[in-house]
C-alpha cells in the first residue's frame, strides 16, 4: 500500500468555510481504518486558492527529503504523485479515505482546477 501526506489548508478562508472540521474527521477516519501508518494527516499552510476551499492536497510519498516549511507546505508543486482536492467536506473527506487512502483510487471528479470554480453537489 502507498503512503501518502495529506494536507487540509489552515488559511483564514478555508477554515471559515470548514476546514478545521475537515481535519477532524480526517483524523478519525484514518485512525478508525487503522490507515495511521500509511497516511501521514497535518495542516497546511494557505495554498491562495482561498475562494476554493477548504483544500486538501495529497502527496504519494515516494521519498523526498522532507524539512521545515518548504515551499510543498504553502503551495501546489505540480508533482505527478499530488492530488488537489477542491470545496472539500467532512462528508467528502468520508469518501476521500475510503477511495484515495485506502484503496488508491484518487476521485476524479472532485480534483481541483485553480481556473475554474468548484461544482456544487
Amino acid at each position: 500500500m502507498k503512503k501518502y501526506r495529506v494536507s487540509v489548508c489552515k488559511g483564514p478562508n478555508c477554515r471559515e468555510r470548514g476546514a478545521d472540521a475537515v481535519f477532524r474527521k480526517a483524523q478519525e477516519l484514518v485512525l478508525k481504518a487503522g490507515l495511521k501508518p500509511q497516511c501521514e494527516l497535518y495542516r497546511g499552510g494557505c495554498y491562495g486558492l482561498c475562494h476554493l476551499g477548504p483544500n486538501v492536497v495529497i502527496r504519494e510519498e515516494i521519498g523526498r527529503k522532507r524539512e521545515l516549511l518548504t515551499p510543498e507546505d504553502f503551495q501546489l508543486m505540480g508533482w505527478p504523485e499530488e492530488t488537489y482536492y477542491w470545496a472539500v467536506t467532512p462528508e467528502r473527506m468520508e469518501r476521500l479515505v475510503a477511495e484515495h487512502l485506502a484503496q488508491d483510487r484518487v476521485v476524479p471528479e472532485w480534483i481541483g482546477d485553480p481556473s475554474k470554480e468548484p461544482k456544487k453537489e
